[in-house]
């Protein structure tokens, strides 16, 4: 009788401890973190903490790929156990571990959805052998269906090398191991769902967002540049002008402005029609291109019209651009045969004077100046065209 009760209360006690184990290795499986890694990652991860904490041999989970399961990971990756090495070798094994739906045991698992146990490898007409890896056969395997709700993922193999090996309990844990498995695998594929069309959407976004800032940069140069001759426009002219009229106000810095207006433009549209004309512009826009500093503000502002604000520069310096331009014109190469062409402009300057109203606002000043140039420029074709002159 003590034999006897002394026996039982080991078997008790190792009973006790497997299920420890058991619960220890559910433990284990449900604290894997599943940021960042792969699902074979992840069930490489499962195998660990099960082997771990599990008397089995050898494990391995197979997934579902179309209408087959292939063996995903595995800690022998073969059902034979035999020592496999290379990784080679380790891929011709895993392409011949693939079962059709009801093929051996993992395939019944999957099929039917409940766990299989083969008691004698050995003696079963289900159990398929590996016969690439020709080592031994195990004793006992459980295929146990990895399941989410009534869907099957995948099956999980377990062996040991003896028959009738795994007790109703282990069958019971593994059942409950696969359980978890597949919470977690469903899990892990919604999270990588989830990052895959967070990723696509922020994809389609931000190439919604270039394609919309590509249309706004389009648009805004559309509202500044000359599409033409591509200077800057009349609605830039005044915004820019502005600015720098304030800095030099500020600063109490010298700056001058150029109108400049084609003498009868009109002819050349006439005689050799408005392709000819609109080079003719572009040549011009070149010219006044190659004049200007690089702080100065050109514009094309009318038809034939142009405006340039010179920052830092006094009625002087406006007067020898001014020369230097018409000098150019008179010499100008449009890259077309007109015969006859004889371009001339009447330019009008005005400059900021050191006794200008300080009660004007520098919208207002800007107006002035531009008059003044506008005054001195219509003054120019009175008296005959071709000429320059101030007005201060």
């Amino acid at each position: 009788m003590d034999l006897s009760f002394n026996q039982t209360s080991m078997d008790l006690r190792e009973r006790f401890f497997s299920l420890l184990d058991s619960l220890s290795a559910l433990r284990a499986l449900s604290q894997i973190n599943l940021d960042g890694i792969s699902e074979e990652e992840l069930i490489e991860k499962a195998l660990d903490e099960l082997v771990r904490y599990q008397n089995v041999e050898n494990c391995s989970v197979f997934s579902i790929q179309g209408d087959r399961l292939i063996c995903v990971a595995g800690t022998n990756l073969d059902e034979s156990h035999a020592y496999v090495s290379g990784s080679e070798r380790r891929m011709q094994i895993r392409e011949t571990m693939q079962f059709k739906s009801g093929e051996g045991i993992a395939g019944m698992a999957f099929s039917s959805g409940q766990l299989q146990y083969c008691r004698d490898c050995s003696q079963s007409d289900d159990f398929l052998i590996n016969t690439l890896s020709g080592g031994d056969l195990p004793g006992s395997l459980i295929s146990a269906p990895i399941m989410m709700g009534k869907h099957v993922l995948g099956v999980l193999n377990a062996s040991h090398p003896l028959p009738e090996y795994f007790e109703p309990w282990q069958q019971h844990t593994l059942s409950l191991f696969c359980s978890c498995l597949g919470q977690i695998m469903y899990n892990h594929r919604l999270l990588n769902d989830l990052e895959s069309e967070v990723e696509q959407r922020t994809r389609e976004l931000n190439d919604a967002l270039n394609e919309a800032e590509a249309h706004r940069k389009r648009y805004e140069q559309l509202l500044t540049i000359d599409e033409l001759t591509g200077l800057h426009n009349r609605r830039y002219f005044f915004t820019e002008a502005e600015a720098l009229l304030s800095r030099a106000v500020r600063h109490d810095q010298s700056c001058s402005l150029l109108l400049i207006d084609m003498d009868y433009f009109k002819r050349i549209n006439d005689q050799w029609g408005h392709q000819a004309g609109d080079d003719v512009l572009i040549a011009i826009a070149k010219v006044l291109k190659e004049e200007a500093r690089g702080g100065d503000i050109l514009a094309r502002v009318g038809g034939e019209e142009f405006a340039v604000m010179l920052a830092e520069t006094g009625i002087g310096g406006a007067e020898l651009l001014a020369q230097r331009i018409q000098e150019r014109l008179a010499q100008l190469d449009t890259g077309r045969d007109l015969v006859g062409l004889n371009l001339t402009a009447c330019i009008g300057m005005t400059a900021l004077s050191p006794e200008y109203d300080h009660d004007l606002s520098v919208s207002q000043l800007l107006d002035q100046l531009y008059s003044k140039a506008d005054r001195a420029m219509y003054d120019c074709k009175r008296e005959g065209h071709n000429s320059r002159k101030r007005f201060l």
